[in-house]
């Protein structure tokens, strides 16, 4: 009768809503909006809603269940993601299926686990359970996972560099290029800590739905929201189930659904026009319909993006997309109607894919007489408004940090005045890390890549002041890039600047171009995602150090562990990489980044030039900083909320995402974005603060783990193979399946002087 007792008594601790929450009348919530933001902004008061203002610092967080389910989580996720980052099609497990498992072994623990303490010397102790699984402890562990699996640059890297390059630099050397790359990336993120965590202007929308998530775990409290009583836990149950039952129809069942937009390209499918207007995979698609939940957040998850971003993303994607490039198109500017409209493929003056090892020596170096006889470097329209577009953003970016440096640097830099709300009221309570610790790390990290490269510059084509210069150009763009992802929920990638600095740098080669785009672009992508967890932290009241702790310790153990994966993978799977792999093993998103460093590498500095065929591209750098200097001074001379919404950077990147997604990626998720975050928002907007965001990752979740269970049961098992019908067909055929052109390719006349 006793046993009975207490493990009702633990169940029912499990299922107390007030756990976790502490009712003081000394933290009151700050209601007031973000300085500048409007009726369709994310406020503090919506922030409020699922981010806790009150903190119980009994709570155990630092716990060997922790730290146990932490490591145990990250390793097999890691080996996942890694195993399908080599696959085609590729499943990605992400950080959302972790804090699924997260919840019920934690729970498990506490139910299984006797409460015992462990003696340790000089007094300490490890309390084997240490009560219910709470929601900092599972904050703590969305930290260390999140940082861990996203290691698919390095990853990216290491494949390139031992498979396609032929330089095995085994895994000894794979460590420690991976550990220098996240100590840097820590001593940044933890040097920005001020600018980029602890003012409430940083809102980090994307942290936001998964600490919906936590709410909903964790907290049963019900409060009714425009009528509605379903409480969040019930609401996520009920959406998480739909996603999931739904996802087999897109995916499996009916495939269709998922591309239906295009539907008028399939009444007529050999229509050139018709595809390249209303085509969803090589057009423009005009047509905003899919039933697809993946592919209204190819780009970002509209939900969780505020209406202003979203609505100046999409007026960039209409202007460039849907307005210039089919002008510059149909009039066969730069010989791009040769190809076709949509597509991030290369080509060669026969329309095929362009065969870089044509043109290179053994030591992957150009040799200019093999790149004469075979074919200039062709590229499409999508292609080239791509780069020009990114190199735009990041000129209307800088210049943009260089006007508002004042306001987004200087002035979170002094705490006195920009760090009162309530969330850093509370988390002043801990103590934080001097800024020298980070210093030191970011000293290590860079000692450790000069290591890496001076000890094996004759492999890998770049020595020290290569990798410190790469590190220069990112470093300079964390702080920028950052302020822009934290407000918008969006990620600019300026790769392509690396690239193109690196192939006008170090003409013909690529494996340089590799490595200066990959170190410092990494490094950059670290740091933001050590942010983002930080902020999680930040959030949930962990106690500052001890995210610290949890990071550094999850950068470690990713250097080890996605490393040694890795190299295992490439060492004892045969015929990796190649058409002939198993299970479809054949690398091909590592495949087409090779290709891309190859051209990059070899002929970028050709066809980029000034006097070069697409030499019209840097002209964008000057627009992007005149777009970004009128947008200042439109905002001082009427400084009003339409004003003050417009962010230049996003008006000439927004639409650099394409050519990975489509028109009607964009379209689609822009009519979300209005529905949810701009009507309902204004109109019902204590539904919208109660369920938007448990919304938002209740979707992701049943997608997220339906992928899997199809992948593994299904398609894995080769139990689809013979599952055909129209459904599944009617978008594979036709022009907007293969891709047709404007112009017949055999008229094309190669272009003089390349």
């Amino acid at each position: 009768m006793q046993q009975l007792e207490y493990w009702y008594k633990k169940f029912a601790e499990i299922q107390n809503p007030e756990y976790g929450f502490q009712d003081s009348s000394e933290l009151q919530t700050d209601d007031s909006p973000v300085k500048g933001s409007s009726q369709h902004d994310i406020t503090l008061n919506d922030v409020a809603a699922i981010v806790p203002t009150t903190d119980d610092d009994s709570l155990p967080v630092n716990t060997l269940r922790m730290w146990a389910i932490s490591i145990s989580l990250a390793t097999l996720m890691a080996g996942v993601d890694v195993f399908f980052q080599m696959r085609y099609p590729s499943v990605s497990t992400g950080v959302i299926v972790s804090m699924l498992l997260a919840y019920p072994l934690g729970n498990l623990w506490y139910l299984i686990f006797p409460e015992w303490s462990l003696k340790l010397p000089l007094g300490y102790s490890i309390e084997l359970n240490p009560g219910p699984f709470n929601q900092k402890e599972h904050a703590c562990v969305y930290s260390f996972v999140n940082l861990c699996i996203s290691a698919n640059l390095i990853n990216n890297l290491l494949i390139e560099q031992i498979h396609y390059f032929r330089v095995d630099i085994g895994i000894g050397r794979a460590i420690l290029f991976n550990s220098g790359c996240y100590l840097l990336s820590w001593g940044w993120a933890g040097l920005a800590l001020p600018i980029l965590v602890y003012p409430a202007t940083q809102v980090w929308p994307s942290v936001l739905s998964n600490c919906a998530l936590l709410k909903t775990l964790h907290d049963n409290t019900n409060e009714p929201a425009n009528n509605w009583k379903v409480s969040r836990v019930n609401f996520f149950l009920i959406i998480f189930t739909s996603s999931f039952a739904w996802f087999w129809f897109p995916d499996l069942i009916f495939p269709a659904l998922s591309t239906i937009g295009g539907w008028i390209s399939w009444i007529k499918p050999q229509s050139a026009a018709l595809s390249q207007v209303f085509g969803v995979k090589t057009g423009l698609g005009l047509f905003p319909l899919t039933l697809d939940w993946t592919q209204v957040t190819s780009l970002t998850n509209p939900l969780i993006t505020p209406f202003w971003a979203s609505a100046s993303i999409f007026a960039s994607f209409v202007f460039w997309i849907w307005i210039i490039m089919p002008g510059l198109y149909y009039t066969n500017k730069w010989n791009t109607a040769y190809f076709p409209i949509m597509t991030n493929n290369i080509y060669d003056v026969q329309g095929k894919e362009y065969k870089v090892e044509n043109v290179v020596d053994k030591t992957w170096h150009l040799v200019s007489e093999k790149y004469h006889n075979y074919s200039p470097v062709m590229l499409p329209i999508s292609v080239l408004l791509n780069i020009a577009l990114s190199l735009g953003a990041f000129a209307a970016m800088m210049m943009s940090f260089f006007l508002n440096f004042k306001t987004d640097v200087i002035v979170p830099l002094l705490k006195s005045t920009s760090h009162n709300d309530i969330h850093n009221r509370i988390m002043n309570r801990y103590k934080k890390f001097h800024w020298s610790v980070y210093l030191v790390s970011s000293v290590a990290g860079l000692a450790l890549g000069i290591a890496y490269c001076e000890g094996w510059s004759h492999q890998l084509q770049i020595r020290a002041y290569g990798y410190v210069v790469s590190l220069a150009i990112c470093g300079c763009l964390f702080i920028p890039l950052a302020l822009i992802e934290s407000r918008s929920n969006f990620q600019l990638s300026l790769s392509v600047l690396l690239e193109v600095v690196s192939a006008f740098w170090k003409p013909g080669e690529p494996m340089s171009l590799l490595y200066f785009m990959t170190f410092g672009y990494c490094i950059l992508q670290h740091a933001m995602h050590t942010t983002q967890s930080t902020k999680i932290g930040h959030y949930m009241k962990v106690p500052s150090r001890l995210t610290a702790v949890i990071l550094f310790a999850s950068g470690i153990w990713s250097s080890l562990c996605n490393s040694s994966i890795v190299a295992w993978v490439l060492y004892h799977i045969d015929d990796i990489c190649t058409s002939g792999a198993a299970n479809n093993m054949t690398c091909r998103y590592t495949k087409t980044y090779f290709n891309t460093h190859l051209v990059w590498g070899l002929a970028g500095s050709h066809v980029f030039a000034s006097s070069g065929r697409y030499g019209f591209v840097l002209w964008f750098l000057l627009l992007g900083a005149a777009v970004s200097l009128a947008v200042w001074l439109l905002q001082r001379w009427k400084p009003n909320k339409f004003t003050k919404s417009i962010n230049p950077a996003l008006l000439m990147g927004g639409a650099s995402s394409i050519p990975k997604v489509t028109g009607f990626n964009y379209s689609t998720w822009a009519v979300v974005g209005y529905i949810f975050n701009f009507y309902i928002h204004r109109k019902y907007n204590p539904w919208w603060k109660k369920y938007n965001f448990v919304l938002a990752i209740s979707l992701d979740c049943g997608v997220a783990i339906a992928a899997i269970i199809i992948y593994f049961c299904v398609t894995y098992t080769g139990a689809s193979d013979n599952f055909s019908w129209w459904g599944t067909t009617v978008g594979t055929n036709g022009c907007d399946e293969n891709g047709c052109s404007h112009l017949p390719i055999d008229q094309l006349t190669p272009p003089s002087g390349w």
